[in-house]
């Protein structure tokens, strides 16, 4: 006789990656180390993008985001479970929120800087870039980082394990 294996739940199933959402993690782990890269050589080459107001609240701004968001990536790509990585997706996104907040009020960037760490053929690729531009951006995070850290911390808090 054979026994009839019950479904996982729906919520259960959303939670678990298949292998090529891993892959796609894996994607994000490289897309979030090149672009750390790119802002740490502006910094370590001193371009000019960074300006004298980008001090060590900044930094940490700039970087813990990045941080959390590299860590909910690696969690995902190890485990295979989404359920685990939400508190990193959590504070990755209020962190966001409230670096742009701080970014739009104190705004220590010279996009004009952009792509000089770039070679000079491609260099192309950001100048259309500008302070006013890359504000757009940040009033977007302002509104969706914490509306989405909210939702990942009820989801975290409230789906069934």
């Amino acid at each position: 006789m054979t026994t009839v294996k019950p479904m996982p739940s729906v919520e259960r199933y959303e939670e678990e990656l298949n292998i090529g959402q891993r892959v796609g993690e894996m994607f994000a782990v490289a897309g979030l180390l090149l672009l750390a890269s790119f802002f740490i050589l502006h910094q370590t080459r001193a371009t000019g993008f960074f300006t004298d107001k980008f001090g060590t609240p900044e930094m940490f701004l700039f970087y813990a985001p990045l941080l959390f968001s590299l860590l909910d990536a690696l969690v995902q790509v190890v485990t295979g479970d989404r359920h685990l990585a939400r508190p990193f997706q959590a504070l990755s996104g209020l962190l966001m929120g409230l670096a742009a907040l701080w970014f739009l009020i104190n705004f220590p960037f010279e996009f004009a800087h952009l792509p000089d760490v770039l070679p000079e053929g491609l260099r192309f690729l950001l100048a259309w870039i500008t302070n006013d531009r890359a504000k757009i951006p940040l009033v977007i995070q302002l509104i969706v980082g914490p509306i989405t850290a909210l939702v990942t911390l009820w989801r975290f808090f409230f789906s069934r394990r």
